[in-house]
């Protein structure tokens, strides 16, 4: 009987040696640590690794993860400015940073996280109109994140990001919205035509009044070139006619030089030289390729010797 007492006591005594120990033993994993409390209140945060504890003086209060943990927000409806009612789910992908604040100075703060995030979204999204909202998500994103970031930070998280997820509308509001575009559109394109047919009566103008300045200055060039080339011309024709003259009236004295000389050698009388003049008249008025020149004052006719006798001659016989 003693015997079985003894082994009793011995097994109480093992189990109650192993309860202690593995109460003494606490280990944390990678990634997260532990809150540790004596009697209720906040002693110290471990870290990850092997730590040995006092039973009944000191236990673990809750493990506390500090990975980034993401969560998705199920979609609340909220108004625009412009009174369009839209539902907007997020997503938030945040981190434990203060251990401590995390679990004692917030009840649930991952709670806390998700209301302030929806009640900031609500005051950005109530003072943007339904367009500035479906065409601005990362706008929102950032100004709720820097509108809740400083909140968390007081219990002991951080968000990383924030993420605008689907934004729906009413069909109503969907339908408004295309006939508004199509118009918007339709307008724009009337105003880009509108402004091509502008621009294109403008240019179409402008190279008319191009082309005619061109042809005018060409005009004038060339009427410049041809009175140019006429009077050069001119000049050149008249410079041969006066050379012509000068070589015949050269020659005419040549000529009548040396008839003078040739008369003043043959002693011929005064009525054989007569002769020789009516006869040499009469061939040069038959000559169509000679121009007979006579004297200004027909009064002087009868000074010349042959037209002289030509005239006493017609006055005898009449």
């Amino acid at each position: 009987m003693l015997v079985v007492f003894n082994i009793i006591l011995f097994i109480l005594v093992l189990v109650v040696i192993l309860f202690v120990i593995t109460r003494m033993v606490v280990i944390v994993r990678q990634g997260e640590v532990k809150v540790v409390e004596s009697f209720g209140k906040y002693v110290r945060t471990i870290d990850p690794g092997l730590h040995f504890l006092i039973p009944i003086l000191y236990n673990v209060r809750r493990k506390v993860s500090l990975k980034q943990t993401p969560i998705q927000i199920p979609p609340q409806s909220v108004i625009t400015r412009d009174n369009v009612i839209v539902e907007i789910d997020e997503a938030i992908k945040y981190h434990v940073t203060d251990a401590r604040a995390f679990v004692y100075d917030n009840e649930d703060s991952v709670t806390s996280m998700i209301q302030d995030c929806q009640s900031n979204l609500r005051g950005i999204i109530g003072k943007m109109e339904l367009n500035e909202v479906l065409n601005g998500t990362e706008e929102i994103n950032l100004s709720l994140y820097e509108s809740v970031k400083d909140i968390t930070a007081g219990y002991g998280l951080s968000i990383d990001r924030i993420n605008i997820g689907e934004i729906s509308v009413s069909d109503e509001i969907v339908n408004s919205m295309n006939k508004l575009i199509t118009a918007s559109r339709d307008k724009e394109s009337l105003i880009t035509i509108s402004e091509g047919k502008k621009q294109s009566v403008i240019l179409e103008s402008e190279a008319k009044a191009s082309e005619m300045q061109i042809d005018a200055e060409a005009r004038a060039k060339q009427t410049k070139i041809d009175a140019e080339a006429r009077a050069e011309r001119t000049k050149i024709d008249a410079d041969a006619e006066a050379a012509r003259i000068a070589k015949i009236t050269e020659a005419e004295t040549a000529r009548i030089k040396a008839v003078n000389q040739v008369i003043a050698e043959s002693n011929l009388t005064d009525e054989m030289i007569a002769y020789l003049g009516i006869e040499a008249f009469k061939h040069v008025v038959e000559n169509n390729a000679n121009t007979v020149i006579m004297p200004s004052n027909l009064t002087e006719v009868g000074n010349v010797p042959i037209v002289k006798e030509l005239w006493d001659k017609t006055s005898q016989q009449k």
